[in-house]
């Protein structure tokens, strides 16, 4: 990638021109198609992604990416109407996102290089079997040995493992000099150096390639990218990073759903008369679009207010657009009759199934409403005014 493409692709209209013309070929359609068909994540994409600059255009020389170019990419791969694609590139450039920032060695930064320019494709796990979201609850371990560190342990859900290259992992750091001390730690470690179980049949986004993996192995200290005590922050704030790129996907999926509803709606019949003009599916329609735009309007609001881009913020992002994407699927589904569950006429059931997923990964429902708790504020001067509470009179 020349400095002038990254340069001529920095522009954010330039960017999105640039990507739209990427994703309509037909090369790309057909990988895509294939992956979808095959359950494996392409990494065609990432290598098409970062020969054409996409990636370096959206990270240049910064230590944190652009959002309005994480926005765009995002929302127009969710348009591919293949979620685990999607996401496996979210995760991808979640992992360059902590490199980028944190990584100090020459090591990290050459590998970020690598992923930017798609040589290489990253994968982050922290889940464990019997620790989903705890991140507290994990088992694995990093223990200082010989001048860098032995990993031990697991992970149950690492995506996309089978094909990639490095994969970023949340372990417990043991510093035995500190008896009982044990903090999250945050590690990069090249898959070859891992077992990688086979994949998962999972419901939906089944190209994000999920697969367990298992490691008892030896790095340098060079790969470490937060040592002990500040993994939890460091993997909070790529999570925030992910979050919002999860929502602006779940914007490009609801888009490419309510529009070829609204063309099905236009051009199916029944009792004489097209679906569009049955008041009732219209104005469900209308509802659920009126929702998506004002998501779209968020996300910008955003990145707009750079003060106001953090864990919390991203998370209420993440929970509210995922849970609106199940609604808008649902109802697409609904409309579109037999056709909407028939996998042989539209593909209906499998964005249904994909944006279902988006509910669990990233951070469940309940447990990114838990952060949005955590900063809500009472407000007792108020209460105190305005509300008057009947007390029982005391007796005698």
């Amino acid at each position: 990638m020349t400095l002038q493409m990254e340069s001529a692709f920095s522009d954010i209209a330039a960017f999105k021109d640039h990507l739209d013309a990427i994703l309509a070929r037909e090369s790309t359609r057909r990988l895509v198609e294939d992956a979808e068909a095959a359950g494996l994540f392409p990494r065609g994409i990432v290598e098409l992604l970062g020969r054409e600059g996409i990636f370096a255009a959206k990270w240049q020389e910064r230590p944190v990416p652009a959002l309005e170019h994480t926005l765009a990419l995002s929302e127009r791969f969710g348009r591919l109407g293949a979620g685990g694609i999607a996401s496996a590139v979210t995760l991808h450039d979640s992992a360059i996102a902590m490199l980028r920032r944190f990584g100090r060695s020459q090591a990290l930064r050459d590998v970020a290089d690598q992923a930017i320019a798609g040589r290489a494709v990253l994968c982050i796990s922290a889940t464990e079997a019997g620790a989903g979201s705890d991140m507290l609850g994990l088992s694995s371990t990093a223990v200082r040995e010989e001048g860098g560190y032995r990993l031990r342990g697991h992970k149950k859900m690492a995506s996309p493992s089978p094909v990639a290259d490095y994969i970023v992992l949340a372990l417990r750091g043991i510093d035995e000099s500190h008896a009982g001390r044990d903090d999250l730690a945050l590690f990069l470690v090249p898959t070859s150096q891992l077992r990688v179980g086979k994949a998962f049949e999972t419901v939906g986004a089944r190209s994000i390639s999920t697969a367990p993996v298992f490691f008892d192995t030896w790095v340098p200290a060079e790969m470490m990218i937060a040592r002990p005590g500040t993994g939890l922050a460091v993997l909070s704030w790529a999570l925030a990073q992910e979050r919002f790129a999860m929502a602006a996907q779940i914007l490009g999926a609801c888009h490419l759903a309510l529009g070829v509803t609204v063309a099905r709606m236009k051009r199916r019949k029944t009792f004489g008369v097209a679906l569009f003009d049955h008041q009732a599916l219209r104005l469900r329609i209308a509802d659920l679009q009126a929702r998506v735009d004002m998501m779209r309007l968020a996300l910008n609001g955003l990145i707009a207010n750079a003060a106001g881009f953090n864990v919390r913020s991203c998370s209420a992002a993440k929970v509210t657009a995922v849970r609106l994407g199940c609604e808008v699927m649902s109802e697409c589904m609904h409309i579109f009759g037999s056709a909407g569950v028939l996998e042989t006429e539209s593909p209906l059931g499998r964005w249904w199934r994909d944006v279902k997923m988006a509910r669990i990964g990233g951070g469940t429902d309940e447990m990114l409403w838990e952060i949005v708790a955590a900063g809500l504020e009472p407000d007792y001067a108020s209460y105190d005014q305005m509300v008057n509470e009947w007390q029982p009179e005391p007796l005698g």
